[in-house]
């Protein structure tokens, strides 16, 4: 397995990282969505917004969804936010609040 992409983790990340990876399920979602960028990059997600690069990765059973970020000049992927998946509105709130992270 190659790594092509440098993943990098932010305090906050890591610690719902570490909360999330307790729960049996979740932890095997999480590996392999991290085996997946390190490989595929900003491929591995759906992009939402391209004016910052922000993407994200679902998943149905467990209910889970990861923000990213991609920086083309480092070749690495910035972990944002794991959040359990409830209802759009929350999503949109999100991904409102990343983006203007992002650019402010």
């Amino acid at each position: 397995m190659i790594k092509r992409f440098t993943l990098v983790f932010d305090e906050v990340m890591k610690q719902k990282l570490a909360e999330a990876i307790t729960k049996a399920n979740c932890r095997e979602v999480i590996k392999k969505w991290l085996d997946r960028l390190e490989q595929l990059g900003p491929d591995a997600g759906k992009l939402l917004d391209n004016h910052v690069w922000l993407y994200e990765m679902k998943s149905k059973h467990p209910p889970l969804r990861l923000y990213y970020h991609y920086s083309k000049t480092a070749e690495k992927i910035v972990l944002f936010e794991l959040e359990m998946k409830t209802s759009e509105k929350k999503q949109q709130k999100t991904i409102n609040r990343l983006h203007h992270n992002l650019n402010p």
